[in-house]
């Protein structure tokens, strides 16, 4: 495990008294992810939330991940679009990586339990967990009438029209807190293209509220 970097230093305190001190890697400029091993990189993104080891994980295994996918589902749209669901259950599971455990079969029961999902259309426990977890900061994006706020219903029918990456996208956005450069560097997208989704997810979002508005 990377442990960062140790130095002595000495302190006043009623005498000199020599201490140690630990800077984390994500502290030092000249880090560089590309060395890391997958665990430190989890482990990284997992202390400090760092979109860099978030993105090295994104860059190593993407096509790996998406060619699982197209083996199990037989459709590359679908592989595609799982692929995403992949890395963003990557988000929201980081917390259950168990230290020490090597990081690829951890991944690849992701991918089987997303693939089995899929094959099930069954979301709803997904679509669920990404609601409650954006519902508060998107709501501060949508300019409604206080009586239409988004609700974890609504939410969760947005997600059953929009693709795996834009999925990601939005948890990126309105849950970890990511900026639009952030995003489009970890995902390898265009910024007009992250500016986009975002714009027409929540143009979607509207339309949904005025809908039920009108109920």
């Amino acid at each position: 495990m990377y442990a960062g970097l140790y130095i002595q230093y000495c302190d006043f305190a009623g005498g000199y008294i020599c201490k140690t001190k630990i800077f984390s890697p994500t502290l030092l400029p000249t880090m560089n992810y590309a060395i890391l091993s997958d665990e430190e990189l989890l482990e990284e993104f997992k202390r400090n939330n760092d979109a860099k080891p978030f993105a090295e994980l994104v860059q190593r295994y993407e096509a790996k991940v998406t060619e699982r996918c197209r083996r199990r589902l037989k459709n590359k749209e679908d592989a595609q679009d799982v692929s995403q669901e992949v890395f963003l259950r990557l988000l929201t599971k980081s917390h259950t990586y168990r230290t020490g455990l090597p990081f690829e079969p951890w991944l690849n029961t992701i991918i089987n339990n997303r693939c089995r999902d899929h094959i099930k259309q069954d979301k709803a426990e997904l679509h669920e967990e990404i609601s409650n977890k954006i519902v508060d900061t998107l709501e501060e994006e949508v300019d409604t009438e206080e009586a239409n706020r988004p609700t974890i219903e609504i939410l969760r029918e947005l997600l059953e029209q929009v693709s795996g990456e834009v999925k990601l996208i939005l948890l990126l956005k309105y849950e970890q807190g990511w900026s639009i450069k952030t995003i489009q560097e970890s995902l390898s997208l265009e910024e007009s293209a992250v500016k986009q989704r975002l714009k027409r997810s929540r143009d979607k979002l509207r339309k949904l509220l005025d809908q039920h508005s009108s109920n």
